[in-house]
């Protein structure tokens, strides 16, 4: 006859509080890069800790196939038994989350047991587990003190997550060519065309989430947002038709690329099809983000390019751009409103894998796009050698 599953205590609730560093003992920001990170629960009977660490760096999992695709616990300081640990490991592993590891590998005894139930591996004292399978039993395990401390950290997760992000598409190919200075005219043209093909959708989107919205001040966030997004695919048509391009074939008969459609489909399907509103959020939060955090690095290089092409004013050719750099960030703008409504929404588990899913689609296909604005026409990039 199954026996129940003996999990360990839920975790106590006393004022408790995380402290993560790195292995110089300075703090381990959460966007940081993959490395191993010393992570502290403090404010219980006593202090306990855990060390989380990119696989292939951990010598015991290194030699692992796929350890690029881990995460590894080791180091373990807690008594057996200890009712915060499921708290703790939960903590430690937001970021091997963040580093988009699929998989948890540990040789500590203590971790095999509920909840975690690491599986036994073919390379001796090792043991592993699906990363979201893992979290998931660890917040179940915890109480409602221990999953109020980790629903606090979600927009956290959420936005180093982005900021990961960042880095990559700062350096797409589309940004790389504005920065050397050999941005094509088609190249710009490209962005501009496709991304009037979802901007001028963005109201109706917004109209068709407050549309079922049941919850009465995300209504109110997505009104906010529906008046802010009044004609801004006007901006990109003016800055069209200043660079001389065909703004009839972009209105009426483009299709947009691959990358840009599968952009598209993440907020489309997910307020359309699955009414997720949790989710639809992860799109802006994606390009909102992106533009608040690279928007202005690219802009004065981008005004060099388009002089270079013989266009006088580039302000006339960047009122989109600009109008989103300057929206979009600061304390008040689109981005951080997104952040604020995201604190309230994400409250358990299964709630923030969605949406981190979700976010990492609709960056990895916003990026995706950027490169293929400028790959996909690398035909036209200037000679090295061009005068400029």
């Amino acid at each position: 006859m199954h026996q129940p599953e003996a999990y360990p205590s839920p975790v106590l609730s006393t004022r408790l509080f995380l402290r993560e560093r790195d292995l110089r003992g300075e703090p381990a920001a959460l966007d940081a890069a993959p490395s191993a990170v010393r992570v502290e629960l403090l404010g219980g009977e006593r202090t306990i800790a855990i060390t989380v660490v990119p696989a292939e760096a951990e010598p015991a999992a290194a030699t692992l196939t796929g350890a690029h695709q881990a995460a590894a616990l080791c180091d373990l300081d807690a008594p057996p038994g200890t009712p915060e640990l499921a708290l703790l490991v939960y903590a430690a592993l937001q970021r091997a989350r963040i580093w988009r590891r699929a998989a948890v590998v540990s040789s500590e005894p203590s971790l095999a047991a509920a909840p975690l139930k690491l599986s036994a591996l073919a390379q001796r004292g090792l043991r592993a587990a699906p990363l979201d399978l893992a979290m998931h039993r660890l917040f179940t395990a915890c109480d409602e003190a221990g999953c109020a401390l980790l629903a606090a950290r979600f927009v956290a997760e959420a936005a180093a997550c982005l900021s990961r992000h960042a880095e990559a598409f700062a350096d797409n190919a589309w940004c790389r060519a504005v920065h050397a200075g050999r941005l094509a005219r088609e190249q710009y043209v490209a962005a501009l065309a496709n991304t009037h093909q979802y901007v001028r959708y963005t109201p109706r989107l917004l109209a068709r989430a407050i549309s079922v919205c049941d919850d009465e001040p995300l209504r109110d966030h997505f009104t906010r947002h529906f008046r802010g997004e009044q004609k801004h695919d006007r901006l990109i048509e003016a800055d069209l038709r200043y660079l001389e391009a065909d703004v009839e074939f972009v209105l009426r008969a483009m299709a947009p690329w691959g990358p840009t459609l599968t952009f598209m489909s993440v907020q489309e399907s997910m307020v359309a099809f699955h009414q997720d509103l949790t989710c639809f959020l992860a799109a802006p939060f994606v390009a909102e983000g992106l533009a608040a955090r690279v928007g202005p690095l690219v802009l004065d290089d981008l005004a060099g390019n388009i002089r270079r092409w013989g266009y006088r004013e580039p302000a006339r050719a960047t009122r989109f751009l600009v109008s989103h750099a300057r929206e979009d960030g600061g304390d008040d703008g689109h981005w951080s409103a997104t952040l604020a409504v995201l604190a309230r929404l994400l409250r358990d588990d299964t709630t923030q894998q969605r949406f981190l899913a979700a976010l990492h689609l609709a960056a990895d296909a916003f990026t995706a796009s950027y490169d293929a604005y400028a790959d996909y026409l690398t035909l036209f990039t200037p000679p090295l050698l061009a005068d400029p």
